[in-house]
């Protein structure tokens, strides 16, 4: 009888933290679209620039320390902007938390994947951008489920379809291919997302 009592509670636990993820979806935006712009201009930065240093043969070692520093300064500055948008945020939701957990988990894996993977020689550096394209198709698709955005989450469908292109025909043109992703399927959606949170944001204050 315990038991059963036991089992009960608990799935009424799960369903108040659904119901809570829930009516923290539905009453506000988020996420206001910063960090999917900033990592959108960041990245597609530092793909163009590491096409350019491929087409003059400079050496991967090259490639490899301008991506690092890159990488390493933008989290850096990125991590400052966050607080400073923590500090004005009036309102911070589970739901919130629970976003910026999945994208900073993300984050952590891409790295780990973008130079560990390469410095220990697990796999050919050409395969950075389809790895880096499966983790944010399955980190869009959890945070367009989060959001409750149906649109942001079928975003994955085209990081996924990148990433088999790209596994299948490797090479420098794919540096290209996921600088355009970068555009159409990181920077593009976050202004959107910035129109709209702002949207709200002037909504909340008039009324």
């Amino acid at each position: 009888m315990e038991l059963k009592q036991t089992d009960t509670t608990q799935a009424e636990l799960e369903l108040s933290v659904i119901k809570k993820i829930m009516e923290d979806s539905r009453t506000l935006v988020l996420n206001n679209g910063w960090h999917y712009i900033y990592w959108g201009i960041v990245v597609t930065c530092a793909l163009i620039s590491n096409y350019i240093m491929a087409r003059m043969s400079v050496t991967v070692n090259y490639q490899g320390m301008m991506w690092f520093v890159l990488m390493t300064s933008a989290a850096i500055t990125g991590a400052i902007i966050e607080r400073f948008v923590d500090k004005k945020r009036k309102v911070r939701t589970f739901a919130g938390k629970l976003l910026g957990s999945l994208w900073f988990a993300g984050g952590i894996a891409m790295f780990m994947f973008g130079f560990m993977g390469t410095i220990s020689g697990a796999y050919n550096p050409v395969y950075i951008c389809p790895i880096i394209s499966t983790v944010l198709g399955v980190t869009y698709y959890t945070s367009g489920a989060i959001q409750q955005l149906k649109w942001l989450q079928r975003l994955s469908y085209g990081w996924w379809a990148g990433a088999i292109l790209t596994f299948i025909y490797p090479g420098i043109h794919t540096l290209l291919i996921f600088a355009l992703m970068m555009i159409c399927f990181q920077t593009i959606p976050g202004i959107i997302i910035n129109r709209k949170w702002k949207k709200e944001m002037t909504a909340s204050e008039l009324s």
